[in-house]
C-alpha cells in the first residue's frame, strides 16, 4: 500500500522534517569560482547589553559586520578580523552553548564526564560551551552571481572603546559604527536574515547565563 499524506507527516515528524520540499533535499554543486565564502560577527558588550551595528548612510543600510574570508583563513579569525576592520574595535571570540551538529572530542567529553549525563538529541549537542557558529546565512550574491555562504558568530567587546580610524578599506570609510540596546537590535536590521542572527546570538547568550 502506497504511503498516505497522514503517514507521511508522521514519518516527517518523526524525523523532524516536517514535509519540507523536496528541493530542499536535493544536492546543489558550486565550483570554487563560483562561491563565496564570508564571515561576520554580532559583537556584543554583555556588561552594558548593547551591540554594535553598522549603518550605511549612502543607502541606509543597517547590518552587521562581515567580509570574505582570506585564503588559509580560518573562519573565526575571519569573523573577528571583519568585525574589528569594519568597526575599529578589537572583539574576542564569546564562547556560548551553542546547539550545534559538530562533533565534541572525546577530551571534551571526558572533561564534562562528571557532570550529570546529557543526552545528545538527533546529533546535537547543546550543553558545550563552544566558538562554533551560531548560524549561517545562504544566498545568490546580486553583484557577482557566486553562492555565498555567510558564517556568524559572537564576538565580546567594550562599547566605551574609542574606535580607531585606519582599519577599514577606502570603500568602508563612510560605515557608521551604533553601539544599541541589545533589545532594540534586531529591530534596527535592515534585513530580516541579520535580525534572526541576532535574536540567535542573543537566545544563546541568555542560555549561557547572560542577563542580556
Amino acid at each position: 500500500m502506497a504511503p498516505t499524506p497522514a503517514d507521511d507527516d508522521a514519518a516527517a515528524a518523526a524525523h523532524g522534517t516536517h514535509r519540507f520540499p523536496a528541493s530542499d533535499f536535493t544536492q546543489r554543486f558550486a565550483p570554487s569560482h563560483a562561491l563565496m565564502v564570508s564571515c561576520g560577527c554580532v559583537p556584543v558588550d554583555p556588561l552594558r547589553r548593547k551591540v554594535a551595528l553598522l549603518h550605511d548612510p549612502s543607502t541606509n543600510v543597517t547590518q552587521l559586520p562581515k567580509g570574505r574570508k582570506n585564503i588559509g583563513e580560518d573562519l573565526l579569525a575571519a569573523a573577528l578580523r571583519e568585525t574589528h576592520e569594519e568597526t575599529g574595535v578589537p572583539f574576542e571570540a564569546l564562547p556560548l552553548i551553542v546547539a550545534t551538529r559538530a562533533t565534541p572530542t572525546q577530551a571534551m567529553l571526558d572533561a564534562h564526564a562528571h557532570e550529570a549525563p546529557r543526552p545528545n538529541v538527533g546529533d546535537v549537542t547543546d550543553w558545550l560551551p563552544s566558538c562554533e557558529p551560531l548560524a549561517v546565512c545562504a544566498y545568490r550574491c546580486a553583484g557577482t552571481l557566486a553562492f555565498k555562504l555567510v558564517f556568524w558568530y559572537a564576538a565580546r567587546g567594550d562599547s566605551t572603546a574609542t574606535p580607531r580610524t585606519d582599519t577599514r578599506e577606502v570603500w568602508e570609510q563612510h560605515l557608521q559604527l551604533e553601539w544599541v540596546d541589545a533589545r532594540d537590535a534586531a529591530a534596527r536590521m535592515t534585513f530580516e536574515a541579520d535580525a534572526r542572527v541576532v535574536d540567535k546570538a542573543l537566545a544563546d547568550m541568555r542560555r549561557s547565563g547572560y542577563d542580556i
